[in-house]
């Protein structure tokens, strides 16, 4: 008789093939370890090897000390606001004098960049509304500053600066404030840093 006629045979093969899958999940399972997995040590099988045991380096993690911080990548050419060249006067060998400009048997020079911050100093812009008095009628009329311009204390760079700080660098209100103040030379209350980050974050949902 053919087994595929046979209910029972297909529901006994199917039963036998589910057992040995997870027979094989279970064997799988028991040879997982510390020494080969991310088990803890303590969730360990009996019987496994101990994990090993790496001895604690000495070394601090990141730069050693006393080896100088260095640029991940030179920077290219157009963004190099300065250079200053170097060049030997005399021959090492000979001590013959040497010309001051390259020729054109000469190598590429050996290019070492330092990148530094230029003195930071913040653009104030006051806006200041007079008033005039009439020299017919002796009514004093008053300028207005307009609405739009008292509407934000703090220019869209300096925002956008400000807003990166505590939305993408996680940087608490009050640290920021305080960068403001310490680092830009900016004192702004820490209601208006809370602020400025609503704002920009209106700016940035999708409409």
């Amino acid at each position: 008789m053919d087994a595929s006629g046979c209910p029972g045979c297909s529901k006994r093969d199917a039963r036998i093939a589910e057992l040995e899958r997870r027979l094989a999940e279970l064997e799988a399972r028991l040879k997982t370890n510390a020494t080969n997995s991310s088990t803890p040590p303590s969730a360990n099988p009996l019987g496994a090897d101990k994990p090993v045991v790496k001895k604690k380096s000495k070394r601090r993690r990141g730069g050693q000390p006393h080896h100088p911080p260095h640029l991940k990548q030179l920077l290219p050419p157009e963004q190099v606001t300065k250079v200053i060249e170097l060049a030997p006067e005399e021959c090492t060998n000979c001590h013959a004098p040497l010309p001051r400009h390259a020729g054109p048997d000469d190598p590429e020079p050996k290019r070492f960049q330092t990148i530094e911050l230029p003195p930071i100093v913040v653009e104030v812009t006051e806006y200041q509304a007079h008033a005039r008095t009439c020299a017919r009628c002796g009514e004093v009329t008053q300028a207005m500053i307009p609405a739009a311009l008292r509407a934000h204390s703090v220019g869209p760079r300096l925002t956008a600066t400000l807003s990166y700080l505590t939305g993408a660098q996680g940087i608490s209100k009050r640290g920021v404030e305080e960068i403001a103040d310490a680092i830009f030379g900016a004192p702004i209350a820490l209601g208006t840093v809370a602020n400025l980050e609503q704002e920009v974050r209106a700016a940035l949902a999708p409409g």
